[in-house]
């Protein structure tokens, strides 16, 4: 990537598909918005720019290259699939870009501590987002490219007409219009999410789901 090109994509600020970070101090942190978008529909990663969009570089890419990389080892699973690139700017200064995939096999765990369960961030906009238990059985269940069968009953419908009224239902209203348990509504929207009768939105509090639209 030319410089002219690099300063065209960062002008657009941080989004859906692009994340800034000034430098690779704490690389662990780098990971978790790695594994985010891998999760979601992968995206771009540059060190040595700020979250102003302003293009500072960093002294020693190469170096924060090989600690980026040794942190990706320890705290994703399974691995995230990237390209790399080091862009100078200057004769000093180099800003570090990776390109990340969106991973075929999802979910991917974001470990915080190697020795512990990770847990699953998804790229919302501009944000990383640690995913709900609904996300990620969702994600689990559409690795595998098939549809699951789905049972529409008296719950459903209730279901379908408060999204039809309102546009939208979170976990917690379906409990409430239906008197279903928390696992049994779960249940529910993942499966009806995995058939493509529903749309999830994630959010960072709590996920919505509406009606797929063709």
């Amino acid at each position: 990537m030319e410089l002219q090109e690099l300063e065209d994509l960062i002008s657009k600020g941080e989004g859906q598909l692009l994340e800034f970070k000034l430098k690779a101090s704490f690389p662990e942190k780098i990971v978790k918005e790695m594994v985010a978008f891998a999760n979601t529909e992968g995206g771009q990663l540059f060190v040595g720019v700020d979250d102003f969009g302003r293009i500072t570089g960093l002294k020693f890419a190469e170096e924060d290259r090989f600690v980026i990389e040794k942190a990706i080892e320890s705290h994703s699973r399974p691995g995230i699939s990237y390209q790399y690139e080091i862009i100078p700017i200057n004769r000093k200064r180099s800003v570090l870009h990776y390109k990340i995939h969106e991973n075929r096999k999802k979910p991917t765990y974001y470990l915080s501590d190697p020795g512990k369960r990770g847990k699953v961030y998804v790229r919302v906009k501009d944000r990383s987002v640690q995913a709900s238990r609904e996300m990620v059985e969702i994600l689990k269940r559409m690795k595998h490219n098939r549809s699951f069968p789905v049972h529409l009953g008296k719950d459903e419908h209730l279901l379908f007409q408060h999204i039809d009224k309102y546009g939208k239902a979170s976990l917690s209203d379906f409990i409430k219009i239906s008197g279903l348990t928390k696992q049994s509504a779960s249940r529910i929207l993942i499966g009806l999410v995995v058939s493509n009768i529903l749309s999830i939105e994630i959010g960072e509090k709590t996920d919505f789901y509406s009606m797929k639209t063709s």
